[in-house]
């Protein structure tokens, strides 16, 4: 699988603010997801093809809060094993 260069390692994906982030369910064309650290808020993020994504799985995303309430995601892709945590949480650090 081909992963976008800022994927690649962990001073870019620190540099970029890009974390992996678990799918925890799908709602008709919407992926949902854990939007902070220790926080049950979730984030809502639209993808034209929701089938090619399972529950469970991890993709890179770039959070950014744009104000106290607000924010913008960016899909990056899915995530590189590596990045993958193995202690069960939903977000990497």
């Amino acid at each position: 699988m081909e992963y976008k260069h800022i994927q690649t390692t962990t001073a870019l994906r620190n540099q970029n603010g890009i974390k992996a982030h678990r799918i925890l369910d799908i709602e008709d064309k919407h992926l949902i997801f854990q939007l902070w650290l220790n926080s049950d808020e979730q984030g809502r993020l639209m993808v034209s093809m929701p089938e090619e994504y399972r529950i469970g799985e991890f993709i890179d995303l770039q959070v950014i809060r744009t104000s106290r309430t607000s924010y913008q995601v960016t899909l990056i892709g899915r995530t590189p094993q590596k990045f993958i945590p193995i202690d069960g949480r939903a977000i990497a650090v």
